[in-house]
């Protein structure tokens, strides 16, 4: 391989430009100031060869470290200008630029102050709204409810809110047509929302004086300041009604309102026909005050000042918004109705009591029916000594797809029957079934009678020897529109009859020595199935006590109240009312 040359002109040119002479290292910041600006384009084209080497023999020549505070240093280049310059304030950082920064942006600026200022009042209109309320002048304070109410300012400022009967002529308007204000202030679909919640009401009067609903001397004439009132129409059943009354009531405790039951429409004759005036039993937190005129009622919204619901419009109010207020959100399955099922059971054993007529004729029926059996109750426990079964046919068919469009089936009724007189037979026991049955149809004495256990021993209004409780039992099948055509007279007499039926179903409205059933026997579509364990209780109707029940289920083997349609299918299995 022949040998490498050296290329002997490689480093020709410099050393023809350059003489033979020590180079001085450089560093970036050079005395001349030349190593961090450089040459510029025209620089380099004012130069010629000659100028750039003599510059740059120039640069070596100067020592590396020659002291700044030297004559020969040079008091030009970046540095330099970079040092005196730091010294200088900055031209945007000066306080007129920056006032001339905020005039020429003022709807940038504007426009996030606006924005600030309403994040603020969001957040305290949800923290402290009285506050919000205070500011702008319309905050309202609540008047004692020991007083004439004031007129609501939030009404009279506002006319949309405010509810016009200019239409009607006739006070208090019926369901239906409560019905139909509901549906104006609801709308079809009504959304989520919380229970004591709306802003449209009636117009009222500061003071109330008779005018045309005058009263006797000495009555009082001071209106309630806030009352719930029930109206009752006919155009549902009569446990159907006291179901949803039961809760209308149970509110006006919890809300500290007056509560009222309104008859004008009922087909079953007035309610102390058959109760008692409530505002005996339930006096509410202004005793004495007077009912208010009926053009004041308003059916929704229900925050109204004086708020009516019916039968009607109890699908406006007991929904998902009550059950959300009221449920027990901690609890499971039947556990989270305790609450509305205490409050039912509070009002049929304080408010909703029969009067003394129809009150003697339970004790007529019981006292009969103790006899029957052959007890004498002042040596004789009573509490349990007897199974009530109601069975209801007519116009009520089955809840489950099983019995959908038929009647439940009598065979339930007694199967379950049977099967209770097993469970809760004393040992030892040799006396024979004793059954109470209510039923609006008396035929299906003799058919339950050969499915029962042998020996059973059956007691009906029906079978009575009294004349007083034979004339108030049912004599047919019930439907609602045949009821409806009968004649007054007959719909008061089979009012009471139900009356006296539901109080031995149920045991309540009994005295201390009073017989009461030991179970109750019916199907779940009936509101009377459902009442009926509002009047067992608690931990009766539902076999609560011998075990740990948070899981919410039935405890089937000690639950005495039995149902025989949904059989637990349900949940939760128990309803406290009906919606129609």
């Amino acid at each position: 391989m022949p040998p490498r040359l050296q290329n002997a002109n490689a480093f020709s040119s410099s050393s023809a430009r350059l003489p033979h002479e020590p180079l001085t290292p450089r560093t970036p910041h050079s005395r001349a100031g030349r190593a961090e600006e450089a040459f510029t384009e025209h620089e380099l084209e004012q130069f010629g060869d000659q100028d750039y080497r003599e510059f740059t023999l120039e640069q070596q020549r100067e020592p590396l470290l020659a002291s700044s505070a030297s004559a020969s240093f040079p008091s030009t280049g970046y540095r330099v200008r970079g040092d005196e310059e730091r010294t200088k304030p900055a031209p945007g950082r000066h306080p007129s630029n920056a006032l001339r920064w905020v005039l020429a942006n003022s709807g940038l600026v504007l426009g996030s102050v606006v924005a600030l200022v309403l994040f603020f009042m969001i957040v305290l209109s949800y923290r402290r709204p009285d506050v919000l309320l205070s500011a702008v002048g319309t905050n309202e304070t609540p008047a004692s409810t020991m007083s004439a109410p004031k007129q609501d300012d939030a009404i009279l400022s506002h006319p949309a809110n405010v509810i016009s009967y200019e239409n009607y002529s006739r006070f208090p308007l019926d369901t239906l047509e409560y019905k139909q204000q509901c549906h104006e202030v609801m709308g079809e679909v009504m959304g989520p929302m919380k229970f004591w919640e709306g802003s449209k009401d009636v117009l009222h009067h500061d003071e109330v004086q008779p005018g045309k609903y005058p009263v006797a001397e000495g009555e009082p004439t001071r209106v309630c300041s806030k009352t719930i009132t029930y109206m009752l129409d006919g155009h549902v059943g009569l446990l159907a009604d006291l179901a949803l009354m039961a809760q209308a009531a149970g509110l006006a405790r919890v809300a500290g309102r007056t509560f009222f039951v309104d008859d004008t429409y009922w087909n079953r004759g007035n309610w102390t026909d058959h109760f008692q005036d409530v505002r005996m039993r339930q006096p509410g937190p202004e005793p004495g005050c007077r009912a208010p005129p009926p053009e004041e009622l308003v059916a929704c919204p229900r925050n109204a000042r004086h708020w009516v619901v019916s039968s009607k419009t109890a699908k406006y109010h007991f929904g998902h918004a009550f059950m959300e207020e009221f449920e027990d959100p901690y609890g499971r399955r039947l556990n989270r109705l305790r609450v509305i099922f205490d409050r039912a059971r509070e009002s049929l054993t304080q408010t909703i009591r029969p009067n003394a007529a129809v009150a003697a004729l339970i004790r007529s029926a019981r006292a009969e029916f103790a006899s029957f059996l052959g007890l004498d109750p002042s040596h004789t426990s009573t509490v349990d000594r007897y199974q009530a079964i109601h069975v209801r046919l007519g116009d009520r068919n089955g809840t489950t797809w099983k019995y959908i469009d038929q009647n439940v089936p009598i065979e339930e009724y007694s199967n379950a029957a049977n099967a209770a007189r097993t469970r809760f037979r004393p040992t030892g026991a040799s006396d024979a079934p004793a059954i109470y049955l209510a039923s609006d149809d008396p035929n299906i004495f003799d058919t339950l009678q050969s499915q029962l256990e042998p020996g059973s021993k059956i007691f009906s209004l029906a079978k009575s020897k009294e004349p007083s409780l034979r004339e108030i039992a049912s004599s047919g099948p019930y439907f609602q529109d045949k009821f409806n055509a009968m004649p007054e007279a007959d719909r008061v007499r089979l009012t009471r009859g139900m009356v006296v039926d539901f109080a031995l179903l149920s045991g309540l409205w009994a005295w201390g020595d009073d017989m009461k059933p030991g179970a109750t026997i019916c199907a779940l579509g009936s509101n009377v199935c459902k009442m009926a364990a509002a009047g067992l209780g608690w931990d009766r109707a539902f076999g609560y006590g011998f075990r740990d029940d948070s899981a919410g289920d039935v405890n089937q083997e000690y639950a005495r109240w039995i149902e025989v349609d949904v059989k637990g299918g349900f949940s939760p299995p128990w309803r406290a009312f009906e919606l129609f």
